[in-house]
């Protein structure tokens, strides 16, 4: 028998998804469901927990006032002194067989403390993006991909630096050997798991990661998000207790042991997808090449699955899936390990190639089509089938008047080729691709009339690319000032970022300044940081910048604040921390908000447009009445 504790707060829907999820899901294993409800402040979820433990389907205890998670789960551990124990979040779904799976994970593995699964929402235990919040991946369920880590990883366990709490069964033997989650210490919540794996680690005891196990994870739903001070305050007590973690991690992540098991379950994917399998091949230049293909993918991407093949360093290649929200990409050896290349790109059940450029690949990439036993498309770019040097280019760069045929292997002598071949030889290579492809797409009628003079016989289908109508996206600029670390509110920035993107909020954050770690930037992130600056030269810098809001985010009392001054000066809106001396200083200020320093990253983002928005209002109104 296992106790699966499941600490309630709020969120009805999710809630009731996650119990009932449990209560169905077929497993062998006995458990007993004890719900904590800690003094929930929706009464409907209170009501339901009830009619579940009058049914006798739960055991329910309730809490008059709420303690936070670690000491409610706390509590939940203590009841059966003698059973290993599951936590499992609120906003979770489980599928049939986990828990099966994960206590057959922790009988069959040696010294084991804890066991994570997999899931959509869990850091380094992340599918299909690692260390990721991930929705989840289309065309999926929880039971459909927890069938699939099933089959796929079927008895596998990786050990990891430490597991994650959202879904974490715990051996009744790491409990009598290290204790309870540390409630003096961690308060209502946040690194409390980290520190019992520390504690398990330093014992002798594991954390392990089953692979085999697919459980959803919606994120911060019942208890909500531990504020960005909580979390830095967690942090530097996990790491003052135990100086290993960040290196072991550090470490981890480098190593990413993980990852072949996430590849199996993206190629297990991959073939049981009902849409059909195309390949493109391409260089590795980006440029207009790289816009139309990825231009392309997004218009398939309702009735085709897109996968890439391009070179790499010296002679690999890498095969990637182009969907959204995927990281599957698996790199080849052309000399050694083509074959195995070719091999899983039948595997994947691959029904068409779509050759757009042969920059940086061995010849026999031109036999990639036939050895997987279908059709293709050309399209041609540039000039590549006619000219090796791909633009018709002299050496001064300029147009070389497309000279005879000893003119150009006069050229190739003094530029070889990528393929050791004449100019009559690279033309006969393409003569004969071509002529064989179902399609030759070109863009333009030039390009057509000068492929027609090499290639006679070659139909050319003349397309223009389709390119998609890229509105301008209108936004805000919000600037920080200075050098920002995580007392300056570094932490908090980097959620108001994550928030900004996650919820497509119309703000771009913008420091003058630097970061003291790094942070993801534009074009991944909201956010561009353009370095330090000279003092006497900020009131310049703000000018050239042009911001529309200024954010002063301080995780300390500050003592005056030059940098305010200079966002004061502009009269702009600005939106800071209620602490130190920053209230004191804005009071006569007409346009700001104040915000406590550990205010979440959605409220301090609302807070921003809050004064944002009206001013687009305006603008716009004086834009229509001139």
């Amino acid at each position: 028998m296992i106790d699966v504790i499941i600490p309630v707060f709020r969120g009805f829907s999710a809630t009731r998804r996650c119990i009932e999820s449990v209560l169905a899901a077929r497993c062998d294993t006995a458990f007993e469901a004890v719900v904590i409800d800690d003094a929930s402040p929706e009464p409907e979820i209170s009501a339901w927990l009830e009619g579940l433990a009058a049914d006798g389907r739960i055991t329910l205890l309730r809490h008059e006032a709420n303690r936070g998670f670690v000491g409610t789960v706390n509590e939940g551990m203590a009841m059966h002194p003698e059973r290993d124990v599951l936590l499992l979040n609120s906003d979770t779904e489980v599928a049939a067989g986990w828990l099966d799976r994960l206590v057959a994970c922790a009988k069959r593995e040696p010294q084991v403390a804890t066991i994570s699964p997999f899931s959509n929402n869990a850091t380094i235990c992340s599918y299909p993006l690692f260390a990721r919040s991930n929705g989840m991946p289309e065309g999926c369920t929880t039971a459909g991909l927890d069938a699939l880590f099933a089959r796929e990883n079927a008895h596998v366990a990786v050990e990891i630096p430490t597991t994650v709490g959202f879904c974490m069964l715990i051996t009744r033997r790491a409990l009598d050997e290290v204790g309870y989650f540390d409630e003096p210490a961690f308060g209502r919540g946040y690194g409390e798991e980290v520190d019992f794996c520390m504690r398990a680690a330093r014992a002798g005891l594991r954390n392990l990661l089953c692979a085999d196990t697919f459980v959803f994870h919606e994120g911060e739903v019942s208890f909500g998000g531990s504020g960005s001070a909580l979390r830095e305050k967690a942090q530097a007590l996990i790491d003052s207790r135990y100086p290993e973690f960040q290196p072991g991690l550090a470490a981890f992540i480098q190593r990413e042991p993980v990852r072949p098991l996430r590849r199996r379950v993206d190629l297990a994917r991959l073939r049981a997808s009902p849409r059909p399998r195309i390949l493109f091949v391409t260089h590795h230049w980006g440029g207009g090449v790289e816009r139309h293909i990825r231009e392309l993918a997004a218009a398939l991407a309702g009735s085709r699955e897109v996968l890439v093949l391009r070179p790499e360093a010296g002679s690999d290649v890498a095969v990637k899936w182009m969907r959204d929200g995927e990281e599957f990409e698996a790199w080849f050896d052309t000399d050694t390990r083509w074959e195995d290349c070719v091999s899983m790109l039948r595997a994947v059940g691959v029904s068409r190639v779509h050759l757009h450029h042969i920059h940086g690949l061995p010849r026999k990439i031109l036999e990639l089509p036939s050895l997987l036993g279908v059709g293709y498309d050309v399209t041609v770019h540039d000039h590549y089938p006619m000219c090796p040097q791909y633009h018709l280019a002299d050496e001064s760069g300029r147009y070389c008047g497309e000279p005879d045929a000893a003119g150009c292997n006069a050229c190739i002598a003094k530029r070889p080729a990528q393929w050791a071949l004449d100019i009559s030889q690279w033309r006969g290579t393409f003569q004969r691709f071509l002529g064989e492809a179902e399609r030759v797409i070109v863009p333009s009628h030039d390009l057509a009339a000068r492929l027609s003079r090499y290639f006679p016989g070659v139909a050319m289908h003349e397309w223009p690319h389709a390119e998609s109508r890229r509105a301008p996206r209108e936004f805000f600029k919000v600037m920080l000032l200075g050098g920002l670390s995580a007392v300056k509110g570094l932490l908090v920035l980097q959620d108001c970022v994550a928030d900004a993107a996650a919820r497509k909020l119309p703000l771009h954050f913008h420091v003058i300044g630097h970061l003291d770690r790094p942070m993801k930037a534009w074009p991944h992130a909201p956010l561009t940081v353009s370095g330090s600056y000279p003092d006497d030269r900020l009131a310049e810098r703000i000018a050239l910048e042009r911001p529309d809001a200024f954010l002063f985010l301080s995780q300390v009392p500050e003592s005056y604040s030059y940098t305010l001054s200079a966002a004061m000066q502009t009269g702009l809106p600005i939106v800071a921390t209620r602490l130190g001396a920053l209230p004191e200083r804005l009071r006569a200020y007409r346009r700001h908000s104040l915000v406590a320093p550990d205010a979440p990253a959605a409220a301090i983002n609302e807070a921003l447009l809050s004064h944002l928005r009206p001013a687009a209002v305006l603008l716009a109104a004086a834009d229509n009445n001139p």
